[in-house]
C-alpha cells in the first residue's frame, strides 16, 4: 500500500491534509459526501421544516383549514424542497452529486410542484384507481409513467427515481443533510438486517395492484384506502424521528416504491463493478453510502459486483473512492464497450467548464420548458378534472377506465 492510500485511510473527516497530495486524490476534508456535522440551529431549523410538511399533509388529508393554501397543503412539502435545495447545490462539493442535486430539485419543483398545481391533467392509466391520477403518478401502478419509469429503472437501474426524480428522496436530501453523521445513522448488521421490513410494505402494495385490477366495490376502494393510510403517515412520522434514525429512515426501511424499483436493480442492467485489484480496503464506500450497503465487502464476496436491491444510484461511493475501485454499469456500458463510469469519468462529465456540459445544460431547460408546455396545453384543452377522465383518452389515442 503507498503513503497516499495510508493517508487516506487515517486520516479522520475533521482533520486536514498534512501535505501535498497527488491531485487524483481528493483532500477528505473537502469531501462534502461525508457526513459533516452542523450546529443545533441548522439542525433545528431542518427538523421545523419537516414539521411543517407533514403539517401540511395533515390540513390537506384530514384538517381542511384555511382553504388548504400553498403553505399549508401538500405542495408546501415541495416548496420547501426548492428553499433547502438551494443551500444544498451551492453548499456541495462533489459535481456529480452537485449536478444530481440540480436534477432532484428542478425534477420535483417542475414536475411534482408546478405542473399538477398550475396546469393539471390525466394521464392515461389501467384499471380501476381510488384517486384521478394526476401526472406525474409515477406511485401509482397501473398508470402510464408508472410502467415508463419501470422500463428506465430497468436499463439505469433505481437512480432514475431515487437518485434523480422523487420528492420522498428529494426532502429527505436537502433538509436531512443535517442528520447524516454518524451518530444519527445507524450502521452496523442489525441495522443492515431491518431492511427486510420493506417487503411488508411492498407485500400491501401488491395488494394494491391487485385491487386496481378489480371491480369497484367496498373492499377495493376500502383497501386502497389502508394502503395510502400505512404509506402517508409512516412516511411523514419518520421526518420527526430523523435525528436518531437519519435522512434515509424510511428509504431503508419501509419504502415499498424503493423495494419495487430495487428489484429492478437486481434483474435489469444496473450494478456498480468493483476491482478488488485496486481497492485498499478504506471504507470510505461505506462511510458515505446513507443505504448502509457494506458496498466494498459486497463486491468482493460477489465476484465484483455491488448488485443489491438497496442501491439508490447515489454515486457518493463511486465518486468518492480514492482508488477509482467503484464504477457505474448500465445500459450505456451494454451498448459502448469502452464506457467506463468510474470516479473520473463522472466527474469530468459534470466540469461546468466543458462545453458538452454546459450544452446538457441547455437540453435539460428546453427539456422542462417542452414538459411545461405541453402541461400547458393538455390542462386547457381537456377541460376541468370532470372532464379529464372521458376527453383525455380521444386526446391520446389511448383507452382509459372511466370511475
Amino acid at each position: 500500500m503507498d503513503a497516499a492510500a495510508k493517508t487516506i485511510r487515517m486520516i479522520p473527516i475533521s482533520a486536514k491534509p498534512a501535505g501535498p497530495r497527488p491531485h487524483r486524490f481528493m483532500p477528505v476534508n473537502q469531501q462534502r459526501s461525508l457526513a459533516g456535522r452542523y450546529p443545533l440551529w441548522v439542525k433545528a431549523l431542518s427538523w421545523c421544516a419537516f414539521v411543517w410538511a407533514f403539517a401540511g399533509w395533515l390540513n390537506e388529508t384530514w384538517f381542511y383549514r384555511f382553504d388548504s393554501p400553498l403553505w399549508l397543503n401538500r405542495y408546501t412539502e415541495y416548496a420547501i424542497i426548492l428553499v433547502f435545495g438551494l443551500w444544498r447545490i451551492r453548499a456541495e462539493k462533489n459535481p456529480y452529486t452537485r449536478k444530481r442535486l440540480l436534477l432532484l430539485v428542478g425534477n420535483v419543483t417542475v414536475l411534482w410542484w408546478t405542473i399538477p398545481w398550475l396546469f393539471p391533467f390525466i394521464e392515461p392509466y389501467a384499471g380501476y384507481l381510488g384517486t384521478i391520477p394526476v401526472f406525474p403518478s409515477l406511485h401509482t401502478p397501473g398508470t402510464l409513467t408508472f410502467f415508463l419509469v419501470l422500463g428506465a429503472v430497468f436499463l439505469f437501474g433505481r437512480r432514475v427515481i431515487c437518485g434523480w426524480n422523487c420528492p420522498c428522496v428529494a426532502i429527505r436530501e436537502v433538509v436531512g443533510f443535517p442528520f447524516r453523521q454518524a451518530d444519527h445513522v445507524p450502521r452496523g448488521e442489525w441495522p443492515w438486517r431491518l431492511r427486510h421490513l420493506k417487503w411488508i410494505w411492498f407485500g400491501l402494495y401488491l395488494g394494491a395492484m391487485w385491487a386496481i385490477t378489480r371491480p369497484a366495490n367496498t373492499t377495493t376502494t376500502g383497501f386502497l384506502g389502508f394502503f395510502g393510510m400505512m404509506v402517508g403517515l409512516p412516511y411523514f412520522i419518520t421526518f420527526l424521528l430523523t435525528p436518531w434514525i437519519g435522512n434515509r429512515g424510511y428509504c431503508r426501511f419501509l419504502c415499498p416504491y424503493g423495494a419495487t424499483f430495487g428489484l429492478l436493480n437486481r434483474v435489469g442492467l444496473f450494478r456498480i463493478d468493483y476491482d478488488a485489484k485496486s481497492c485498499i480496503e478504506c471504507g470510505l464506500c461505506v462511510k458515505v453510502c446513507d443505504m448502509n450497503i457494506p458496498v466494498w465487502e459486497m463486491g468482493k464476496s460477489h465476484g465484483g459486483q455491488v448488485s443489491t436491491t438497496e442501491c439508490m444510484g447515489c454515486g457518493r461511493c463511486v465518486t468518492e473512492c480514492p482508488t477509482k475501485s467503484l464504477s457505474f454499469y448500465d445500459i450505456r456500458n451494454r451498448l459502448t464497450h469502452s464506457c467506463h463510469q468510474d470516479r473520473d469519468h463522472l466527474r469530468a462529465a459534470n466540469d461546468w467548464r466543458r462545453a458538452s456540459v454546459r450544452w446538457r445544460a441547455v437540453g435539460y431547460l428546453l427539456v422542462m420548458g417542452a414538459t411545461l408546455a405541453g402541461a400547458w396545453y393538455y390542462a386547457t384543452q381537456v377541460g376541468t378534472l370532470s372532464e379529464l377522465p372521458s376527453r383525455m383518452g380521444a386526446l391520446c389515442g389511448l383507452p382509459i377506465t372511466v370511475w
